[in-house]
């Protein structure tokens, strides 16, 4: 997984809804059997975060 990819609430289009933005620094979690990965939008720097499966969160660490 070369870059990960998830929606930023900052960055909008003209129609007023969240962009798709590459996520910096992201780090992988594991709650409750969830994994998930919480990161930094690379244009705004606003924070992001991303449901993710086994196979893509065991891929990122």
């Amino acid at each position: 997984m070369a870059d990960l990819k998830a929606l930023c609430m900052k960055c909008r289009d003209a129609n007023n809804k969240p962009t798709m933005q590459t996520m910096t620094n992201p780090k992988v979690e594991e709650k409750n059997g969830r994994y998930s990965a919480k990161g930094q939008c690379a244009v705004c720097g606003g924070n992001q975060f991303k449901f993710m499966s086994k196979a893509d969160a065991e891929a990122m660490k």
